[in-house]
């Protein structure tokens, strides 16, 4: 065999393959189903109150009444981390806390930093 009759075969070859495997390339697949997480992670909203009145929401400023609004979306099973500033009285901390868990059925725990 001369170089031509090779070369010839095996673009014919070539050319066959690329030809047979066009059905498989352009047929419509069948949607595949993804596999669902187990479960939706929990949702934790980190609040922090500030002397003034002044709160904030995952480090962005947040109205009072957003914050309820917000709050009361939120759900059951999200979780909610009260930090208070060290600035305010222990009467102001209460009745934030007692507040914030009025707002929905969401539980909010009081996260205290650790002292120096």
């Amino acid at each position: 065999m001369n170089l031509t009759l090779l070369s010839l075969v095996g673009l014919t070859l070539l050319l066959c393959g690329g030809v047979a495997s066009v059905p498989q390339l352009v047929r419509e697949r069948e949607p595949r189903s993804r596999p669902q997480p187990p479960s939706v992670p929990l949702q934790e909203l980190w609040i922090v109150q500030a002397p003034g009145d002044r709160w904030f929401l995952a480090g962005s400023p947040i109205s009072r009444a957003d914050l309820g609004q917000r709050l009361q979306r939120a759900g059951a099973e999200a979780r909610v981390q009260f930090l208070p500033s060290a600035a305010l009285t222990l009467g102001e901390v209460s009745g934030s806390l007692a507040w914030l868990r009025g707002q929905g059925q969401t539980p909010v725990q009081l996260a205290l930093p650790p002292r120096p």
